[in-house]
């Protein structure tokens, strides 16, 4: 991107980091981007290691902290993770670093990117895999092939029942605040703020 942008002058719309692995790779990334734009650049970096996810929080705050920098995506770049831990591509061997990687991304505003499904025809299990990386709090999941794609956006996307479900709820929600009270039930559940931010966090999803 730095070559493209000096030679043709033109910008790209964000760049892709792979293996981002420490701050000092931070600091070298934010003076390299600084030698192509004199305003901030939106960035996706990969976690791809076990020492780049144990140095995730520092390595976001650098970046933050930076004059050239905008990271706008964090990307679980699983398989070379579970090559450096010498594990699995199994869910369960991941769940530790995909909840950490949720965790902090979402800590600072930043999106979470889950892993590849590599198994391309096998849109039964991408949809399982995506439902459940929804589930984690991601917001969206890598692909490798044209037909991912739909399965992908749907998972990652409120079904209609749900939408109607969290618009209900706040309804509801608001009516009980206005006759004084806190916590009410709607539908047998006893309901509370943490709640009703669930029930808002579904209707902006459908409203961006």
């Amino acid at each position: 991107a730095v070559v493209s942008t000096q030679s043709t002058g033109v910008r790209p719309d964000i760049v892709m980091i792979p293996k981002l692995d420490s701050v000092e790779e931070a600091c070298f990334l934010n003076s390299i981007i600084s030698q192509c734009s004199s305003e901030p650049f939106p960035v996706i970096f990969q976690t791809e290691s076990a020492v780049g996810l144990i140095n995730l929080p520092e390595i976001i705050n650098s970046l933050i902290a930076s004059s050239h920098v905008i990271p706008v995506a964090i990307v679980f770049g699983s398989d070379d993770y579970v090559s450096d831990i010498r594990g699995s591509r199994d869910i369960d061997a991941v769940v530790y670093a995909r909840q950490k990687i949720v965790t902090y991304s979402r800590a600072y505003n930043i999106q979470p990117i889950d892993r590849v499904y590599i198994e391309y025809k096998d849109l039964e299990g991408l949809k399982r895999e995506s439902e459940k990386g929804f589930g984690f709090g991601f917001a969206g999941k890598q692909c490798i092939h044209p037909t991912q794609i739909p399965v992908i956006q749907s998972a990652f996307s409120p079904s209609h029942e749900q939408l109607e479900y969290a618009r209900e709820l706040i309804r509801s929600f608001e009516d009980n605040q206005a006759a004084g009270k806190g916590a009410f039930t709607f539908r047998g559940k006893m309901i509370d703020r943490p709640t009703l931010l669930q029930a808002k966090n579904v209707v902006d999803m459908f409203d961006e």
